[in-house]
């Protein structure tokens, strides 16, 4: 199923909206533990932070398939904003913290020597704490100016960088940046902007010293070179810097990045391989494929066709592991539609959906223990959940009850076809990404049934690969099948999802309020109950059905420790790449 990454303002990641606590754990996990060293999947259940792992060997050369086909190298505008990009990064990028499979935050302790500091509320300032040891990888400390960089990079101010198109609007909302005592570096807010989530704003991306090195130097002073400068990190591979535990040493833009560990980097995360690969290869099944031939030793494709774990579970080499992790599926409703702009209408398609019968038939296949969504945002376990689902009906798949909320509305029936209350025969368009999808189809036939049986000429247009975020943009649906990427963070869900220029096209004053008002709180209990309240208005306008939190799945060679899937971030197995390796004594 495609997978949306839409940019947001201040996080590390560019989406979340979801939970604040409970780690799901695996099931259908395969290959057997290695009783010497621990090593495997089975204990995901109550050891989610620590299973698959074990003593490292030194040395080797490990190759990770990746399914993402990356466009830009660089991270700080648009056109590096995709999930593709980060994860192809990850090994260098300046990340400044991941959640963990328990909902726990870790800062980055190979840059930072402790987590940001609110140092002020009006206007908000915040304080970093960086290593003085932490550098480039190649002797060149982390510092302010890379702090100013990013400021300039992420700014919609055609002062700061011409024709920009960032990633984020982190810049748009700083008022300064300065060096505070030794390596501590300070960012002031403008006045009346608050961000609950402050702590996880992304404040660093490329090293202002390497955009000197490639011609850019006059990149403080000129817009114009600031913009050359960002089209330059997103153009070229990034082999002469690092700041993570790895420096690549070879790229080819959505094909292949080779590391080696990076000699300056003191996190904790210490890489015991001679070698990092990171190969894109096109589907599970070919993912599969590979690992069993031993080209490659792991993967964790976004989808994948559930037949493939009988393959997996038959190899006595091969471990797995399948679990809901960090994407949730829905379906939504285009306001721009004409048909769809009716409320009732809308209400009465998501009635007629099944909700359960869906995550049977289609993830159940996959991950028996699906649940169906009852909150948007929070999952069952966060302090923060509600049944936001209720007695609504949406997503029963109650034909009667989708058929009285019509004929209320004053819609009749000519034969099987549904008519407006004007005469009109209703028709839409499903659009879905079906290829190298095995749960998608499965959900498309059966919500053709259901509107069928409703009355509704329901035509299906596939999204071709790659495509998805171009279909949102121009709203070219009318209804849509696809999965939000999140992580534990939630504060700007409201905006992000109902907000200004959202992909639907819904507008709602409340909903305008709500966002006003993330925007100028720190309290993140209040921002949580500020998102849910938004979140139920939208189920109550019937903007959208959420479906499920989708099973994942990881593939390791049996030699490979360490490597786990993780709900709480979009990395998934990457949150943790530099403590990757192969098993001590196999």
């Amino acid at each position: 199923m495609p997978e949306h990454q839409p940019r947001r303002g201040l996080r590390a990641t560019s989406l979340a909206a979801a939970t604040a606590v409970l780690a799901l754990g695996l099931s259908a996990c395969g290959g057997d533990e290695a009783a010497e060293t621990g090593v495997g999947f089975e204990d995901c259940l109550t050891e989610p932070t620590t299973c698959n792992s074990g003593p490292r060997e030194d040395g080797g050369d490990l190759v990770w398939a990746v399914g993402g086909k990356w466009e830009a190298w660089g991270q700080a505008d648009i056109y590096g904003s995709s999930l593709s990009t980060s994860i192809i990064n990850q090994p260098l990028r300046p990340t400044v913290f991941t959640y963990d499979q328990a909902g726990e935050i870790h800062y980055n302790d190979g840059i930072y020597s402790e987590g940001p500091e609110l140092l002020a509320e009006s206007p908000m300032t915040v304080a970093y704490h960086l290593k003085p040891e932490a550098t480039w990888g190649e002797g060149t400390p982390i510092g302010l100016d890379d702090f100013v960089w990013h400021w300039k990079a992420t700014s919609s101010d055609e002062a700061q960088c011409a024709g920009c198109t960032p990633a984020t609007d982190y810049g748009s909302n700083v008022a300064s940046i300065e060096q505070g005592e030794g390596s501590t570096i300070v960012v002031t807010y403008k006045d009346g902007y608050l961000d609950a989530e402050w702590y996880a704003a992304q404040v660093i991306t490329h090293p202002a010293h390497i955009a000197e090195a490639r011609g850019h130097a006059d990149w403080r002073t000129d817009p114009a070179v600031m913009a050359a400068s960002v089209a330059d990190f997103s153009e070229n591979p990034p082999l002469d810097y690092s700041a993570g535990p790895f420096r690549m040493t070879e790229g080819v833009l959505g094909d292949y990045a080779k590391y080696v560990p990076n000699p300056e980097w003191t996190g904790s995360q210490q890489s015991t391989l001679d070698s990092l690969t990171l190969k894109y290869i096109e589907g599970a099944d070919a993912m599969a494929t590979e690992l069993r031939q031993g080209t490659v030793h792991g993967a964790a494709p976004s989808s994948f066709d559930p037949e493939i774990l009988d393959q997996l579970a038959a190899d006595e080499n091969l471990k797995y592991s399948v679990a809901p992790q960090s994407g949730w599926s829905h379906i939504d409703a285009n306001f721009d539609n004409p048909f769809l702009a009716a409320e009732p209408l809308r209400r009465a398609v998501f009635t007629a959906i099944d909700a359960d019968e869906i995550n049977a038939r289609a993830y159940g296949t996959a991950f028996e223990d699906t649940e169906t969504m009852t909150n948007v945002l929070f999952r069952p376990g966060s302090e923060y959940h509600t049944d936001q689902i209720g007695d609504s009906g949406l997503g029963s798949g109650d034909q009667e009850a989708a058929r009285a909320i019509l004929e209320e509305a004053g819609y009749t029936w000519d034969g099987d076809a549904l008519l407006t209350p004007e005469g009109e025969p209703v028709s839409l368009r499903f659009r879905t990404g079906i290829e190298g999808e095995a749960f998608t189809p499965i959900i498309q036939d059966l919500v053709i049934t259901y509107l069928g049986d409703l009355g509704i000429d329901l035509t299906t247009d596939p999204i071709p690969g790659g495509e998805l975020n171009s279909v949102l943009e121009a709203r070219d649906w009318d209804l849509i099948l696809f999965s939000w990427i999140e992580t534990p963070l939630f504060a700007a869900s409201a905006a992000d999802y109902w907000g200004e220029g959202n992909h639907t096209g819904f507008q709602n004053d409340r909903v305008d309020a709500i966002v006003a008002e993330l925007a100028t709180t720190l309290d993140r209990d209040r921002a949580a109950e500020l998102n849910n309240e938004a979140a139920q208005i939208s189920l109550d306008q019937s903007v959208q059905l959420p479906l499920a939190w989708t099973p994942q799945l990881v593939m390791v060679d049996r030699d490979v420790v360490n490597v786990r899937d993780n709900w709480a971030t979009t990395m998934r197995v990457f949150y943790n790449v530099g403590e990757w390796g192969f098993a001590e004594g196999e």
